[in-house]
C-alpha cells in the first residue's frame, strides 16, 4: 500500500502517530493480563503448598514424588495463566502454541540429554528401585544415596567421596539395592591344612558365627569345603552367614570371625596349610664346547593360614 506524504514531516510523524494509538489502545489489554497473571502466579504457589500439605498425610508416599506432584501442579496452573494473559491481551494464543511446538521440537534435539535424565528422574521416582539413605551399586559406583532430584542422583562413597550420576545412565544400568530385603549374605574364607578333622573345623567355626552378636539365626550359618589342592596340602572353607545389610557391618563381622578362627583354631594347634618350595632348573643360552648352561629359577608356592576376604 502506498502512502502520500505532504512534506518529510508527515512521513516520520504520521507512522509514530499510529503506533502510539495503537501502544496506548493496547495498554488497558496488558494491564489486564499481567493482573491475571499476576492472579494465576500467587494460585500457582498456593495450589504447590496445598498440594504438599495434602500428600504429607499419605506417609507411604516419597517425599520425592511429593515435591514432583506438587511442581507439576504449579507448572500447570502457571501454564493456564499464561494462556489466560495472552488471551486477554488479544495475542493470537494458537498462533503463539504453534510457535512453541517448533521450538521445541527444535529445543528437544538441543537438549536431549537433559530431557532423558529429566524422564528418566520421573521414571524412577515412581519405579523406587532404591530410597535415601540405601546402599546401592549404581554403574560402578557403591556406597550410600543421599539424594535423588530429576536430574541426578548424589552417592556417597565408602571412601567418603560425593558421586553425582544422572539418572538416564542410573535407569538403563542394572541397580544393586543392598539394603532392600533388611538382610544379607556374607562370606569368610579360610584355609587349613588336609591333616585336620573337618568335624571338628565345622562345629567350631559354626560356632563361633553363632557366638558373634551380628549374625542371624535365619538363614542359619553355613561352613562348605569349597576347594581342596592335595600338592600344596590346603583346604579351602567359606563359611557363609546373614547379618544387617550395611557396608560397616559387613566389615566388622567378617574381620571378627577370622579373628576368632585364628585365636580358637590355629591358636590350639590346628594344622594349617605347609609352605611348599621348588627350584627348577632351566636349561637356556647356546650350546658351546664347554655343553649347555645350567640357570637356576626358584619358584615358591605359599598359601596364607587365613584369607580376608
Amino acid at each position: 500500500m502506498r502512502l502520500d506524504y505532504k512534506n518529510y514531516w508527515d512521513a516520520f510523524t504520521v507512522p509514530l502517530t499510529n503506533t502510539l494509538q495503537r501502544v496506548v489502545a493496547f495498554l488497558p489489554r496488558m494491564l489486564v493480563a499481567v493482573i491475571l497473571f499476576i492472579i494465576f502466579y500467587g494460585l500457582a504457589a498456593l495450589s504447590r503448598h496445598v498440594s504438599r500439605r495434602s500428600l504429607e498425610r499419605f506417609g507411604h508416599i516419597p517425599w520425592a514424588i511429593r515435591i514432583l506432584v506438587a511442581r507439576m501442579v504449579y507448572l500447570g496452573v502457571l501454564l493456564v495463566g499464561v494462556l489466560v494473559a495472552l488471551s486477554a491481551a488479544n495475542i493470537n494464543v494458537a498462533t503463539v502454541l504453534t510457535s512453541l511446538g517448533v521450538a521445541g521440537f527444535a529445543l528437544g534435539f538441543a537438549l536431549k540429554d537433559i530431557l532423558e535424565n529429566f524422564i528418566s528422574g520421573i521414571l524412577l521416582l515412581f519405579a523406587r528401585p532404591f530410597e535415601v539413605g540405601d546402599q546401592v551399586v549404581l554403574s560402578s559406583f557403591e556406597g550410600t544415596v543421599r539424594d535423588i532430584q530429576i536430574r541426578t542422583t548424589t552417592l556417597e562413597t565408602y571412601s567418603n567421596e560425593s558421586v553425582v550420576i544422572p539418572n538416564s545412565d542410573v535407569y538403563t544400568h542394572p541397580v544393586v539395592n543392598h539394603t532392600r530385603l533388611g538382610r544379607r549374605r556374607y562370606h569368610a574364607d579360610f584355609d587349613t591344612s588336609l591333616n585336620v578333622d573337618t568335624e571338628r573345623i565345622e562345629t567350631e567355626v559354626l560356632q563361633i558365627a553363632h557366638d558373634n552378636p551380628e549374625v542371624i539365626a535365619e538363614p542359619p550359618p553355613q561352613i562348605r569345603i569349597i576347594g581342596v589342592e592335595s600338592a600344596n596340602d590346603v583346604i579351602h572353607w567359606r563359611l557363609s552367614f546373614g547379618a544387617e545389610p550395611t557396608k560397616a557391618v559387613e566389615v566388622r563381622t567378617i574381620s571378627e570371625i577370622l579373628t576368632a578362627v585364628k585365636h580358637r583354631l590355629y591358636d590350639a594347634g590346628v594344622p594349617t596349610p605347609t609352605t611348599i618350595s621348588t627350584t627348577v632348573l632351566k636349561r637356556g643360552g647356546a650350546v658351546n664346547d664347554d655343553g649347555p648352561p645350567m640357570s637356576a629359577v626358584p619358584a615358591h608356592a605359599q598359601n596364607g593360614a587365613a584369607s580376608l576376604a
